[in-house]
């Protein structure tokens, strides 16, 4: 079977060899992608057409010098897509620098919306509505503070949007953390399937109806293939292994409970269990062997080609496969197998090191 040509890519590598024709005829291909991305993360018109008078300078500079780190193993589109993403980013950057005013316009209407993306998979759900714009608010005072000192401490090395993500994602985390107690599975989920237990936090936490197909749309993230059947067994599975008298209005995230007359079972292995001395170390062991791990990913990434960067990057800000393929241009089935390549490509980099296998065995 003959694999499907690439007529951009074909371009590529003839403006790389000096070709002008071929070096216009690209010019013009990445015209439309360009704009288009202009003008979703620009204000005004002007403002669009600055920023796509700059983007198309730099990826023209040096003889298409950004487009050069493309080994044909994707789509020609996505890895210019991912380019283009951060040169817009770097542009962003640069506005920033000259004055906080003007940048800080720039950097919301481009990144309001990974901002509400990211704020709404930490604090789901109709009852966090208010939450959700006052971390949006907290966000925004939190870059904003000692003159944009978070963003502007971008070293210049590897993606700027990347960077940019990073950050949101520990400042949406760190805020949370101060608005949504810690709660702990009943160590009676704790012994049930992954599925058991996301079925758990949605019945009991976020308090939604036990309707496996209401349910499946909450479960696609982290259970893509999951059937109405199998999440009506997790839903008698969650049941089952419950106390008779726990509920979702007992133990939501609202309720306050007297816990001189708690259920002896609640206190000693549930949501309000007090950690022991014990469990603190075991916490602080695995955070330590899971900073390791991480370290361990990070250095395996570069090894990574574009599109599976961009596909990683996407996973792991929470966006199932199908919202992958929309951002990516792919389809679904493609991300699953592109799914499939990097897990499979990190198992085989990463899988045995020390650090990796420690972090393993101690969850």
């Amino acid at each position: 079977m003959t694999a499907p040509t690439d007529p951009e890519r074909e371009l590529l590598q003839a403006a790389l060899r000096g070709d002008a024709a071929a070096a216009a005829s690209l010019t013009r291909a990445l015209a439309d992608l360009v704009w288009s991305a202009c003008l979703r993360v620009s204000q005004d018109k002007p403002d669009a057409e600055a920023g796509f008078r700059d983007v198309m300078t730099a990826l023209r500079a040096n003889n298409f010098a950004r487009l050069r780190g493309f080994d044909g193993r994707a789509r020609f589109r996505i890895y210019a897509a991912l380019v283009v993403r951060d040169l817009l980013t770097e542009r962003v950057m640069k506005l920033l620098a000259l004055g906080a005013a003007q940048g800080w316009r720039s950097f919301e209407a481009f990144f309001s919306e990974d901002m509400r993306r990211i704020i709404l998979r930490h604090l789901p759900g109709s009852n966090h509505r208010q939450n959700r714009e006052d971390a949006y608010q907290s966000l925004c005072e939190a870059l904003l503070k000692n003159d944009l000192q978070r963003l502007k401490a971008y070293s210049g090395r590897g993606s700027p949007s990347g960077f940019i993500l990073q950050v949101i994602e520990n400042l949406a985390i760190d805020h949370v953390r101060t608005i949504v107690p810690r709660r702990r599975l009943p160590a009676a989920i704790q012994r049930l399937s992954a599925l058991d237990q996301s079925v758990f936090r949605l019945l009991y936490w976020e308090r939604l109806p036990p309707d496996p197909k209401a349910l499946l749309p909450h479960l696609a993230r982290d259970e893509p293939h999951v059937s109405q059947a199998a999440v009506a067994d997790s839903i008698a599975n969650v049941r089952a292994a419950l106390p008779a008298s726990y509920s979702a209005e007992a133990h939501g995230p609202d309720k306050m409970i007297d816990l001189s007359a708690a259920d002896e079972s609640l206190l000693g292995d549930g949501d309000l269990a007090v950690p022991t001395p014990e469990d603190n170390l075991l916490g602080e062991q695995q955070a330590s062997l899971l900073e390791q791990a991480l370290a361990v990913v990070r250095q395996a990434l570069p090894r990574l080609n574009a599109s599976e960067r961009l596909y990683l990057q996407y996973a792991l800000n929470g966006h199932p496969a199908r919202e992958i393929a929309r951002l990516a241009g792919l389809p679904v089935e493609t991300v699953h197998k592109l799914a499939q390549r990097v897990k499979k490509q990190l198992r085989d980099e990463i899988g045995e090191t020390d650090a990796v296998k420690k972090w393993r065995l101690s969850v």
